[in-house]
């Protein structure tokens, strides 16, 4: 047995390159007081009719917004492509302008998907825009593309591809869409599954029609040799306005760490990996796979965590011989992971195996914990790891295992179904240090809003560091605003004011009705800083990636340990500069276990980085 007597490490937090040692108690800290509805102010920016719909007797608008450091929003329009913004000034304190027309093909579901803004845009001034090639859907080299531009004086010019991947010439379902930024530069797109749901042997169950290839889900979601269906996870390349690279990795963009590649010929992040298998088929932009219609994705820099709206099938029933009825879904990745689509649905429910195509037959259930994609349109591996339920999700159907908390209306005591459309937005981040008279309280502090734009309700979502939602009211709740009109929220941002911004889309669903508006929810109430504690989390990117700073305070025996937490292959041991001394490795990341630290290790700082 280990004598734990012979030596003591102390933890150390590094502050702005400073090693500052962390008490192990302190005071109490009061609670934040949830803000009551009558604490905020809603501001119209932009009403009706002022430039944001389509046409008159349009049936879109816009799509996505994006804010500026200096209170710009731009705001992108889905069927024309047409990037405005709402810049105020004293003379005319509601003026939408027009910055510029991305060419884009519009149908259903393509056109101008979504906008954002680089971290440093106030500086290099660069829009980024994720839209459908403008050729068009007969068109033989038909491709959603990633574009940079550039905004000088409020017009929009300079393009430049980042990135193009195919899109089906016989089908326009489901481009997703959505874009975010990390402060890091790492950028996340939502990708659609391209494919056909409604067709006469999907039937809004999971699209797995092998006969036909625009009806088959195993050629996109589940395919890891291809860019559909996916959360994409890439850092742009800040290459010069004068410079026109080739768009792909190394010219346009890099290929972060901690994507799905690195993990997924690994056990057990993938027991059924084979020889038959070959890493030369995942794609290494993916970060998360098995997606549906993503929307909007979002990320939080922080932790590294990316989390988004699953815009789920349509069936509006269980079927013994099919599969469950649909269920939309929100979704968290503190890792890379495949999240089921089109095999499993909702909590990891399982979608009926395809035995015959023509005629149309059906077999036993998926295994959700074992798939294998065996389509002839399949063109990655077979293996897939366990599929992730998701954190929470429901239908409009009669499911047993909805979650009563995202139901229509403010009513979270009884099931209310409704159509389902499901859109993630954003995690509030309270800035001490902002001197704002509008800007959210600390009771929101790693909050998720979400919205569904059919059911026309926001809810909070409260997760627990492990990633977690807590049972019951402390983990969802519902959102409201005096005087915001009813209608079809499309985006939900934070400005650099600490205020929340709501972008309209319509009075409901694809009807424009009154038109699209922007809404600025300011906050009136105390601003209770006292109660102000950070969200932070114990997994993700930014847990394995932090850097922990230790201090020996008395010599380290040959019966010292250091433990190697679950999940985590190995730990090196660094100097202060970063300069590793001493590492330990093993083949697969298992079980917590102790390391022993060489005697060596006696006195001093050193860091600890530690590798899942």
């Amino acid at each position: 047995m280990r004598n734990l007597n012979f030596f003591r490490i102390e933890f150390w937090t590094a502050i702005a390159g400073i090693a500052v040692l962390s008490p192990i108690g302190s005071l109490a800290q009061p609670a934040c007081h949830e803000p009551a509805t009558s604490e905020f102010r809603l501001i119209k920016l932009v009403d009706v009719h002022m430039g944001l719909e389509e046409d008159p007797a349009g049936s879109y608008g816009p799509v996505q917004m994006a804010i500026a450091p200096d209170g710009r929003v731009f705001v992108g329009k889905m069927k024309t492509g047409e990037i405005r913004v709402y810049a105020p000034t004293a003379a005319n304190p509601s003026p939408v302008t027009l910055v510029g027309t991305i060419p884009t093909w519009f149908s259903t579901e393509d056109g101008l998907l979504g906008i954002a803004l680089d971290p440093k845009f106030a500086v290099n001034h660069w829009m980024y825009a994720f839209y459908s090639d403008p050729c068009g859907k007969s068109c033989a080299n038909r491709a959603m593309e990633l574009g940079r531009f550039t905004i000088t004086d409020n017009k929009l010019t300079n393009k430049k591809i980042i990135l193009r991947f195919p899109r089906a010439t016989d089908d326009d379902h489901h481009a997703a869409g959505g874009l975010a930024f990390a402060d890091n530069g790492m950028l996340v797109i939502g990708t659609g599954d391209n494919t056909d749901p409604h067709d006469g042997t999907n039937a809004g169950f999971g699209p797995i029609n092998t006969a036909r290839p625009a009806a088959d889900a195993q050629r996109t979601s589940s395919n890891t040799n291809d860019l559909r269906g996916k959360i994409l996870r890439i850092k742009p390349i800040p290459f010069e306005d004068a410079q026109t690279p080739a768009a792909g990795v190394g010219s346009t963009y890099e290929i972060p760490a901690g994507n799905l590649w690195e993990s997924i010929d690994k056990k057990p992040f993938n027991p059924g990996w084979d020889a038959t298998d070959n890493i030369g088929l995942v794609r290494k932009e993916i970060y998360a796979f098995g997606n549906r219609n993503p929307y909007h994705v979002r990320t939080d820099s922080r932790t590294g965590w990316v989390f988004w709206g699953e815009v789920g099938p349509d069936a509006g029933a269980d079927d013994a011989t099919r599969g469950p009825s649909g269920h939309d879904e929100w979704n968290l990745a503190t890792a890379p992971g495949f999240f089921g689509h089109p095999y499993c649905n909702g909590y990891n429910v399982p979608y009926n195996k395809m035995t015959a195509a023509s005629p149309a037959a059906y077999g036993a259930k998926y295994d959700c914990a074992a798939t294998v994609n065996n389509s002839p349109n399949n063109t990655g591996i077979h293996h897939l790891p366990p599929a992730l339920p998701a954190l929470a999700a429901y239908t409009s159907g009669n499911s047993s295992d909805d979650d009563p908390r995202f139901n229509s209306g403010s009513n979270f005591a009884t099931i209310q179904h409704g159509g389902e459309t499901a859109i993630g937005g954003p995690m509030y981040r309270y800035d001490p240090n902002l001197t704002s008279a509008v800007k959210f309280p600390p009771f929101f502090e790693g909050k998720v809003l979400f919205f569904d734009w059919s059911r026309q309700n926001f809810r909070f979502i409260t997760l627990n560091p492990d990633g977690t939602i807590p049972a019951g009211a402390a983990g969802v709740r519902n959102f409201a605003v005096t005087g915001l009109p009813s209608g079809s929220y499309i985006d939900q941002q934070y400005g650099p004011d600490g205020a929340m911004y709501l972008l309209k889309f319509s009075e409901g669903g694809y009807s424009i009705g009154a038109g699209p508006q922007l809404f600025r929810v300011e906050y009136t109430g105390v601003q209770d800083a006292a109660c102000y504690k950070p969200f932070t989390a114990t997994v993700g990117p930014a847990v394995a990636a932090r850097p922990v700073l230790r201090r020996s305070v008395a010599p380290v025996s040959g019966s010292g340990f250091l433990t190697l937490p679950a999940g985590y292959r190995s730990i090196a041991v660094c100097d202060v500069s970063g300069r590793q001394i001493w590492g330990f490795h093993r083949d697969e990341a298992g079980r917590s276990i102790d390391v022993r630290l060489p005697a060596k290790l006696a006195q001093g700082v050193w860091r600890t980085r530690m590798t899942p």
